[in-house]
């Protein structure tokens, strides 16, 4: 589980309160279900719903809780509900602003230039003033969640380049060199591929082709890819085979039961509150020694080895990966990569 899903089954939320009506748990549960990809649909424990309840409270919505009988309902205030200014829903107002912010942010972005930069400023500003304080802190809080996610502004530059040049090379039918890692790798090496599909699943864009070496369809996650270099020459794509089912079942063989992690963090970390947020973030998570002498462990079934290791190495010296020995050996080889740059 990735921390995109907590984002997207917060705003799903959202956008269920914000039309009005009171909702009971069980009917809030079918109805993040009913809006699953009906290709990785899931369903959701009642103790998720509760923590993103809880969350959205935080992030100052007035949520209520309404007992009928002896369930519990919740709503979003009728007075919030009417300080939200026409046309648009709380969720859209919040959907605008981020796009705004994160659009000016952008490396290179027109938005923040002549002749568009003054204009956008403006729309920006009035925005400020007409979006409800605790919808504009939400708003203004979508980044810091998805950076764990999607990377830095220049993260998501190097992604768009990185899919740029696999895009001009599916259409042109050529061959290229990608230095990139698979679903699960803990290093990136070079492959030769065949880019036959490049395609948006499961909360990021993959690409489907048919490696060089070992002649077999693989696929590669575009956020693994460090660089791409097209090639001379072109290639044929196979006859009768369908790209968006094949591409599908390799997600679906990567994915697999993912890599059993072993952490221990130093005494006097909460290890509960880090397995509760392994568990959203990156897959089901159990604490497997509280505090003792060495400090605490915790085990997490994680795929998305990549966002795993960049949340460990925020904590510095304070976590240690105790196996599997790849991932241990990967993580001290960053921290080494980042002492340098301070020598």
């Amino acid at each position: 589980m990735a921390l995109r899903d907590q984002f997207i089954r917060r705003w799903r939320l959202l956008r269920s309160f914000e039309g009005g009506g009171s909702f009971g748990a069980e009917e809030l549960l079918e109805r993040l279900a009913r809006e699953e990809d009906p290709e990785e649909r899931r369903t959701w424990s009642l103790r998720t719903l509760q923590r993103d309840l809880s969350h959205l409270i935080k992030a100052g919505f007035p949520l209520e809780g309404v007992r009928r009988g002896r369930k519990m309902r919740y709503r979003l205030s009728e007075a919030y509900l009417a300080s939200v200014p026409e046309p648009f829903r709380a969720s859209e107002w919040a959907a605008l602003y981020y796009a705004l912010s994160t659009l000016r942010e952008a490396p290179g972005s027109p938005l923040k230039e002549e002749p568009l930069g003054p204009s956008v400023g403006g729309v920006f500003s009035r925005l400020r003033e007409i979006v409800p304080a605790a919808l504009r802190a939400y708003a203004e809080g979508v980044e810091p969640r998805y950076a764990g996610v999607v990377g830095a502004l220049r993260e998501q530059g190097r992604i768009r380049r990185v899919g740029e040049a696999l895009a001009e090379a599916i259409r042109e039918r050529r061959p290229v060199r990608l230095l990139a890692a698979r679903p699960g790798e803990m290093r990136r090496r070079w492959y030769r591929v065949d880019p036959y599909l490049l395609e948006y699943r499961g909360g990021g864009y993959h690409l489907l082709g048919r490696e060089g070496e070992r002649g077999a369809l693989g696929v590669w996650h575009l956020q693994g890819v460090e660089s791409v270099r097209v090639g001379r020459g072109a290639f044929q794509l196979p006859l009768g085979l369908n790209l968006e089912a094949a591409l599908a079942e390799r997600l679906r063989q990567a994915r697999g039961a993912g890599w059993s992690v072993r952490m221990r963090f130093r005494k006097g970390a909460d290890p509960e509150g880090i397995a509760s947020f392994l568990d959203e973030a990156f897959g089901p998570a159990r604490v497997a020694r509280r505090s003792g002498p060495g400090g605490s462990e915790v085990v997490v079934q994680a795929s998305d080895l990549w966002g795993l290791r960049r949340w460990l190495l925020a904590f510095g010296p304070e976590a240690e990966v105790v196996s599997p020995q790849e991932l241990r050996l990967a993580v001290a080889q960053d921290l080494e990569n980042a002492l340098k740059r301070y020598r």
